[in-house]
Protein backbone atom coordinates (compact mmCIF):
# COMPACT_ATOMS: atom_id res chain seq x y z
CA UNK A 1 0.00 0.00 0.00
CA UNK A 2 2.25 2.26 0.57
CA UNK A 3 6.50 2.81 1.71
CA UNK A 4 6.13 2.45 5.36
CA UNK A 5 3.29 0.73 5.89
CA UNK A 6 1.83 -2.33 4.01
CA UNK A 7 -1.93 -2.52 4.98
CA UNK A 8 -4.92 -1.18 6.96
CA UNK A 9 -3.65 -2.29 10.58
CA UNK A 10 0.00 -0.67 9.76
CA UNK A 11 -1.45 2.10 8.41
CA UNK A 12 -4.14 2.88 11.70
CA UNK A 13 -1.18 1.92 14.15
CA UNK A 14 1.47 4.41 12.32
CA UNK A 15 -1.20 7.19 12.30
CA UNK A 16 -1.92 6.78 15.87
CA UNK A 17 2.11 6.87 16.99
CA UNK A 18 2.80 9.89 14.42
CA UNK A 19 -0.66 12.10 15.61
CA UNK A 20 -0.48 10.88 18.83
CA UNK A 21 -0.37 14.40 20.80
CA UNK A 22 -3.49 15.08 18.98
CA UNK A 23 -5.38 12.01 19.39
CA UNK A 24 -4.55 11.86 22.98
CA UNK A 25 -5.70 15.13 23.91
CA UNK A 26 -9.24 14.22 22.33
CA UNK A 27 -12.66 13.24 24.19
CA UNK A 28 -13.85 11.67 20.67
CA UNK A 29 -12.37 10.28 17.53
CA UNK A 30 -14.20 10.08 14.15
CA UNK A 31 -12.43 7.51 11.81
CA UNK A 32 -13.41 7.51 8.19
CA UNK A 33 -13.01 4.45 5.78
CA UNK A 34 -11.94 2.63 8.89
CA UNK A 35 -12.71 -0.69 7.71
CA UNK A 36 -12.30 -3.45 10.22
CA UNK A 37 -11.73 0.05 13.37
CA UNK A 38 -8.28 -1.05 13.21
CA UNK A 39 -7.09 2.17 14.72
CA UNK A 40 -9.10 1.75 17.44
CA UNK A 41 -7.00 -0.69 19.11
CA UNK A 42 -4.03 1.75 19.19
CA UNK A 43 -5.63 4.65 20.76
CA UNK A 44 -6.30 5.57 23.97
CA UNK A 45 -9.76 3.42 25.26
CA UNK A 46 -10.76 6.94 27.04
CA UNK A 47 -11.72 8.32 23.70
CA UNK A 48 -15.39 7.85 22.56
CA UNK A 49 -14.24 6.25 18.96
CA UNK A 50 -16.85 6.34 15.59
CA UNK A 51 -16.14 4.32 12.56
CA UNK A 52 -17.52 4.99 9.43
CA UNK A 53 -17.16 2.66 5.56
CA UNK A 54 -19.23 1.23 3.27
CA UNK A 55 -17.91 -2.27 4.05
CA UNK A 56 -15.93 -3.76 7.39
CA UNK A 57 -16.91 -3.42 10.93
CA UNK A 58 -17.69 0.09 10.96
CA UNK A 59 -20.15 1.31 13.91
CA UNK A 60 -21.82 3.22 11.08
CA UNK A 61 -21.82 1.55 7.77
CA UNK A 62 -22.47 4.76 5.18
CA UNK A 63 -21.81 4.98 1.45
CA UNK A 64 -20.17 8.45 1.40
CA UNK A 65 -21.27 9.02 -2.38
CA UNK A 66 -24.92 8.62 -1.61
CA UNK A 67 -25.21 11.23 1.45
CA UNK A 68 -25.99 14.75 1.33
CA UNK A 69 -23.99 15.07 4.70
CA UNK A 70 -22.53 13.56 7.88
CA UNK A 71 -24.76 12.36 10.38
CA UNK A 72 -23.46 14.38 12.83
CA UNK A 73 -23.74 17.68 14.23
CA UNK A 74 -21.57 20.69 13.66
CA UNK A 75 -18.63 20.42 15.69
CA UNK A 76 -19.23 16.64 17.03
CA UNK A 77 -15.38 15.51 17.17
CA UNK A 78 -12.44 16.38 18.28
CA UNK A 79 -10.09 14.82 15.88
CA UNK A 80 -11.32 13.18 12.26
CA UNK A 81 -9.09 10.40 10.80
CA UNK A 82 -9.98 10.90 7.20
CA UNK A 83 -6.52 7.87 5.43
CA UNK A 84 -6.91 7.22 1.77
CA UNK A 85 -10.45 7.27 1.45
CA UNK A 86 -11.10 10.88 -0.26
CA UNK A 87 -9.47 9.79 -3.54
CA UNK A 88 -12.04 7.11 -3.96
CA UNK A 89 -15.12 9.33 -3.71
CA UNK A 90 -17.29 11.39 -6.57
CA UNK A 91 -18.30 13.05 -3.63
CA UNK A 92 -14.78 14.60 -2.84
CA UNK A 93 -15.49 18.16 -2.41
CA UNK A 94 -19.07 17.39 -0.24
CA UNK A 95 -17.17 15.46 1.93
CA UNK A 96 -14.08 17.24 2.45
CA UNK A 97 -16.23 20.09 3.53
CA UNK A 98 -18.44 17.49 5.78
CA UNK A 99 -15.10 16.79 7.35
CA UNK A 100 -14.42 20.36 8.59
CA UNK A 101 -18.20 21.15 9.51
CA UNK A 102 -18.01 17.73 12.05
CA UNK A 103 -14.79 18.09 13.72
CA UNK A 104 -13.90 20.43 16.45
CA UNK A 105 -9.77 20.68 16.35
CA UNK A 106 -8.21 18.24 13.76
CA UNK A 107 -8.36 16.69 10.62
CA UNK A 108 -5.85 14.05 9.51
CA UNK A 109 -5.85 13.19 6.09
CA UNK A 110 -3.60 11.40 3.93
CA UNK A 111 -3.81 10.88 0.27
CA UNK A 112 -1.96 9.76 -2.70
CA UNK A 113 -0.27 11.51 -5.08
CA UNK A 114 -1.47 9.80 -8.37
CA UNK A 115 1.73 11.17 -10.57
CA UNK A 116 4.21 9.11 -8.86
CA UNK A 117 2.47 6.57 -10.82
CA UNK A 118 3.59 8.23 -14.05
CA UNK A 119 7.31 6.78 -14.47
CA UNK A 120 6.18 3.23 -13.78
CA UNK A 121 3.41 3.27 -16.45
CA UNK A 122 6.25 4.62 -19.27
CA UNK A 123 8.48 2.27 -17.49
CA UNK A 124 5.67 -0.22 -18.36
CA UNK A 125 6.41 -1.85 -14.91
CA UNK A 126 3.72 -4.24 -14.17
CA UNK A 127 1.42 -3.53 -10.67
CA UNK A 128 1.12 -7.42 -11.30
CA UNK A 129 1.13 -10.12 -13.58
CA UNK A 130 -1.28 -12.16 -11.75
CA UNK A 131 -4.69 -12.33 -14.42
CA UNK A 132 -7.22 -12.05 -11.34
CA UNK A 133 -5.34 -8.75 -10.11
CA UNK A 134 -5.23 -7.72 -13.55
CA UNK A 135 -9.14 -7.75 -14.24
CA UNK A 136 -9.57 -5.56 -10.48
CA UNK A 137 -7.03 -3.54 -10.61
CA UNK A 138 -5.42 -3.46 -14.34
CA UNK A 139 -1.98 -3.68 -15.38
CA UNK A 140 0.41 -1.24 -14.62
CA UNK A 141 -1.19 1.57 -11.98
CA UNK A 142 -3.44 0.12 -9.19
CA UNK A 143 -7.22 2.20 -9.20
CA UNK A 144 -6.16 4.38 -12.23
CA UNK A 145 -5.85 2.02 -15.14
CA UNK A 146 -8.14 0.04 -16.96
CA UNK A 147 -9.07 -3.19 -15.24
CA UNK A 148 -10.54 -6.42 -17.13
CA UNK A 149 -13.30 -6.32 -15.31
CA UNK A 150 -15.19 -3.84 -13.70
CA UNK A 151 -13.48 -3.12 -10.43
CA UNK A 152 -15.20 -2.82 -7.28
CA UNK A 153 -13.15 0.02 -6.40
CA UNK A 154 -11.28 2.62 -7.79
CA UNK A 155 -9.61 5.88 -7.43
CA UNK A 156 -11.95 8.96 -9.13
CA UNK A 157 -9.26 11.50 -9.36
CA UNK A 158 -6.09 11.98 -10.63
CA UNK A 159 -4.34 14.77 -8.76
CA UNK A 160 -0.45 15.34 -8.09
CA UNK A 161 1.26 16.57 -4.75
CA UNK A 162 0.83 20.16 -5.28
CA UNK A 163 -3.01 19.83 -6.13
CA UNK A 164 -4.13 18.20 -3.23
CA UNK A 165 -2.17 20.50 -1.20
CA UNK A 166 -4.11 23.53 -3.04
CA UNK A 167 -7.06 22.33 -2.82
CA UNK A 168 -7.14 21.16 0.65
CA UNK A 169 -6.10 24.81 1.65
CA UNK A 170 -8.45 26.60 -0.45
CA UNK A 171 -11.04 24.38 1.17
CA UNK A 172 -10.01 24.38 4.87
CA UNK A 173 -9.94 28.33 4.83
CA UNK A 174 -13.70 28.09 4.47
CA UNK A 175 -14.06 26.97 7.98
CA UNK A 176 -11.50 28.00 9.08
CA UNK A 177 -9.01 25.25 9.32
CA UNK A 178 -5.03 25.72 8.24
CA UNK A 179 -2.51 23.27 7.51
CA UNK A 180 -0.54 22.44 9.96
CA UNK A 181 1.41 19.33 8.95
CA UNK A 182 2.32 18.79 5.38
CA UNK A 183 4.64 15.46 4.92
CA UNK A 184 5.36 12.69 2.36
CA UNK A 185 6.98 8.95 3.27
CA UNK A 186 10.37 10.57 2.82
CA UNK A 187 9.98 12.41 5.92
CA UNK A 188 9.84 9.07 7.53
CA UNK A 189 11.81 6.23 5.72
CA UNK A 190 15.11 4.99 7.23
CA UNK A 191 16.93 5.07 4.18
CA UNK A 192 21.02 5.45 3.65
CA UNK A 193 22.36 8.87 3.75
CA UNK A 194 23.55 8.95 -0.18
CA UNK A 195 19.76 7.73 -1.07
CA UNK A 196 18.45 10.41 1.06
CA UNK A 197 20.64 12.90 -0.54
CA UNK A 198 19.62 11.78 -4.43
CA UNK A 199 15.65 11.32 -3.30
CA UNK A 200 15.89 15.38 -1.65
CA UNK A 201 17.59 16.36 -5.15
CA UNK A 202 14.83 14.61 -7.45
CA UNK A 203 12.10 16.10 -5.19
CA UNK A 204 13.77 19.76 -5.82
CA UNK A 205 13.63 19.08 -9.29
CA UNK A 206 9.75 17.34 -9.76
CA UNK A 207 8.12 16.76 -6.01
CA UNK A 208 5.20 15.55 -7.80
CA UNK A 209 6.48 12.71 -9.64
CA UNK A 210 8.64 11.70 -5.90
CA UNK A 211 6.34 11.78 -3.24
CA UNK A 212 3.82 9.03 -2.72
CA UNK A 213 2.13 9.95 0.23
CA UNK A 214 0.67 13.20 0.98
CA UNK A 215 0.14 13.53 4.75
CA UNK A 216 -1.80 16.92 5.91
CA UNK A 217 -2.45 17.78 9.72
CA UNK A 218 -5.77 20.59 9.32
CA UNK A 219 -6.18 22.32 12.76
CA UNK A 220 -9.50 24.70 13.74
CA UNK A 221 -8.18 28.25 14.34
Amino acid sequence: MNWFYKNREERSKWLAKRFESEISDSKNLLDIGCYNADLKNFISKNINYTGIDIAGKPDVFLNLDKIEKLPFNDNSFDTIVCADVLEHLENIHLIFDELCRVSNKNIIITLPNAYANIPDFFLAKKYSKNIETQKQFGKHIKFYGLPLEKPDDRHRWFFSFSEAIDFIKYRAQKFNFKVSIIESEHNHLNIKSLKLLILKILRKINKNLIDRNIIILLKKQ
